[in-house]
This record gives structure tokens, sequence and C-alpha cells, in this order.
């Protein structure tokens, strides 16, 4: 569909779920309302009052600490715990134990 360009106007294009598209267009239907008008309303309001801001949805990734100079992470020291206390590091045998 070919579009005319409106001063003062842009557009843009978002993929949402299928389902909220089809029920937003049916609601503006029924109201007899063009789905533009109220597309602005809502962003107008959203605006007007916004919700708390959304939390993301995976966690941020942990802060670099490593050389600027070389570029090189810094990994942190492994704790010991009971998991790996008793597991020898790779490439090193377990020692026999005598008595």
């Amino acid at each position: 569909m070919a579009r005319v360009d409106v001063k003062g106007a842009k557009q843009f294009n978002y993929e949402l779920p299928a389902q909220l598209v089809d029920e937003f267009r049916e609601f503006c239907r029924l109201r007899g309302e063009a789905v533009r008008d109220h597309l602005e309303i809502a962003l107008r309001r959203h605006l007007a009052t916004p919700p708390p801001p959304l939390k993301p949805v995976i966690p941020p990734l942990p802060e670099w600490t490593g050389d600027p100079a070389s570029g090189s992470p810094q990994t942190p020291p492994v704790q010991a715990t009971t998991a790996n206390a008793n597991t020898p590091p790779k490439g090193q045998k377990r020692k026999k134990r005598t008595g």
C-alpha cells in the first residue's frame, strides 16, 4: 500500500503480538474509530503518565575488571567449596593416601 507523506508526521513499524494487534483493530472497528487515532491517544497517555521502567528480562553482564592496556580479562579466584575442595586441578593426579 503506497503511503503519502504528511507534513509533520512520521511513520514507524514494530512487530507486536498478532493477537494484540487483532484485538486493537477489532476494538477500533467496533467503535467506528480509526486505529491511528487510538494509537496516538494511547502513546500520549503513556508518555504523560509513564509506568515504572520495565525490568530487563536478561540480567546485565558483570562489570568488566580486565586490564585496559592489554585488553585481557581478569577472572576472579575460584572459591573452595565442598564440590571442588577434594578435586585436584586439571592435569594433576590425586595423591595416594598412606598409612
